[in-house]
């Protein structure tokens, strides 16, 4: 399956603390226009059809994509007119909640989205970071659609900061509780996490591995990705790059110019922005697209020997070796040390998982 992800506006009506666009969407002015998302489409079948793919799945993306609407709505019936005979279709929406309403859900539900949300826990815990414009919490915006995006397609994403750590297994329980039963978490490496820090994160982790441990053996499902994963992983004897990085054969990302990128941590306003594959007009420059595909095929020369590599987020991800170093060849020291611990937590949990023990 190929991944493109269009980045429908740099505009965005929150203002979190974490947010990695801050510098390269600096003036969060750029919007899609419809022969670009058109163009973009086109693009994406192509690409997987290039690499012999049967089923696209289109993520709507942005700043915050709900201030598009039209171009969504643009965006699913064109591709729904142009799709080959015989060839699947998917959308997704990367989405904060706060702009949703009754016709807005309506639509996502007859769509059969899958949904993205931006969620940090109950409202004293998600106001930490996810603000407005205008400095307000952005909780009490999103809180009237729980119970309708519960019964939907929705995985919960929840960013860990240093500021918002501190009760992130209560975070992960009160989400379970709302009646939603996919999510995960995103570390925010800011280049300033402390020993000291990790430390107490190493704590929230082994809750929450105990809590899905619990949910697990007693037969109710949960997907919590930050544990799971790294438990599939260590059980199959597989790794991160064969189901989650998407880079090259997986997908492409779309800026709101047209610019191409590998994934979306690399969509920049910057004209000049570090691998751009191109443009959706001009199509793949092969060049930087063979440069992001020796990311996939060659292992990194310091993490050579390393027994946890492959489950290892500085080695496999993309996404994460090139916004915590710049470059998809750099591995982040602080990344390292967070992946080793939180692989020796999951390695506990796998252990028990094996053995069928009790919590």
């Amino acid at each position: 399956m190929c991944n493109l992800v269009l980045s429908l506006t740099e505009q965005c009506n929150l203002r979190c603390s974490y947010c990695y666009y801050k510098e390269s969407h600096v003036e969060r002015v750029k919007v899609m226009e419809r022969h670009v998302l058109e163009a973009a489409i086109h693009l994406g079948m192509e690409r997987s059809l290039q690499f012999k793919q049967k089923f696209l799945n289109i993520t709507f993306f942005g700043g915050e994509p709900l201030l598009c609407m039209d171009s969504i709505r643009h965006g699913v019936a064109y591709a729904k007119s142009v799709v080959p005979q015989g060839f699947g279709l998917q959308f997704a929406v990367n989405t904060n909640g706060t702009l949703l309403n009754s016709e807005i859900i309506q639509f996502l539900k007859d769509e059969n989205f899958q949904i993205f949300l931006s969620l940090d826990g109950s409202a004293q815990r998600h106001n930490i970071c996810r603000r407005l414009v205008n400095g307000q919490g952005s909780f009490g915006l999103i809180e009237p659609y729980l119970d309708a995006l519960k019964k939907m397609r929705t995985v919960v994403l929840s960013v860990v900061t240093r500021e918002n750590m501190r009760g992130l297994a209560e975070s992960i329980e009160w989400i379970y509780r709302q009646g939603f039963l996919q999510g995960t978490t995103a570390v925010d490496f800011d280049g300033r996490w402390t020993g000291e820090e990790f430390d107490v994160l190493a704590l929230e982790y082994g809750k929450i591995a105990d809590f899905w441990l619990k949910l697990k053996l007693e037969k109710r499902p949960f997907y919590l990705g930050t544990i799971q994963d790294k438990v599939k992983i260590a059980v199959e004897n597989s790794r991160y790059r064969n189901f989650s990085c998407h880079v090259y054969y997986g997908g492409i990302s779309v800026a709101a110019d047209g610019s191409v990128f590998p994934c979306t941590r690399f969509i920049a306003s910057n004209a000049k922005a570090p691998y751009c594959m191109g443009n959706v007009f001009t199509g793949i420059d092969e060049g930087v697209a063979l440069q992001v595909r020796d990311f996939l095929v060659k292992e990194k020369l310091e993490c050579q020997g390393c027994a946890i590599r492959h489950r290892c987020a500085a080695h496999e991800c993309a996404c994460t070796s090139f916004y915590t170093t710049g470059t998809l060849g750099g591995v982040s020291a602080e990344v390292c040390s967070h992946e080793r611990m939180l692989a020796e937590i999951c390695d506990k949990i796998s252990d028990k998982l094996i053995l069928d023990l009790p919590v």
